[in-house]
């Protein structure tokens, strides 16, 4: 019975695991110049270089405005256009690490409202990718299979 309870405490703990306790987590801040400037780095100190920056107008949700490669400082620029009114998209996103940054930027006539910018927190990119999930939950399920048969067995 005591196996039992490991083997179901140690699956509950892995696929409930979050992964920024694996790894670190992208942060990003952004200064208001000419263009607005974003640089995202780990939170390491490790800048968040040649990750794929994706620019959505309002107009056109779907559809990439503008796509850029953050540098070696894990710095880029951009500069919406003003005659396109409403919230601009920024995802800065490296898919083969799981780490991103969404952001929002509203744009009216007159340009960025600066003091409207902000971190989506609804597209959390910080955690266990699904990817992960699903082996997770059959290597503790065959685990748990496992010491189940165990304890059935009659004793010799």
């Amino acid at each position: 019975m005591r196996s039992l309870l490991l083997v179901l405490a140690l699956g509950l703990a892995l696929v409930g695991f979050p992964r920024q306790a694996w790894a670190h987590q992208v942060e990003t801040n952004y200064i208001m110049g000419s263009q607005l400037q974003f640089q995202s780095h780990f939170s390491t100190g490790e800048p968040f270089a040649g990750a794929r920056v994706t620019i959505y107008a309002p107009n056109q949700p779907d559809q990439p405005w503008q796509t850029l490669t953050t540098d070696s400082q894990g710095q880029f620029s951009f500069l919406p256009d003003r005659t396109i009114p409403g919230n601009w998209e920024v995802r800065i996103e490296d898919e083969n690490q799981g780490h991103a940054d969404y952001w929002t930027v509203p744009v009216d006539g007159q340009g960025i409202i600066e003091e409207g910018i902000v971190l989506d927190a609804t597209h959390d990119q910080h955690y266990l990718p699904a990817s992960l999930v699903a082996p997770l939950i059959t290597t503790t399920a065959a685990a748990l299979g496992w010491a189940l048969s165990k304890r059935r067995r009659p004793q010799v």
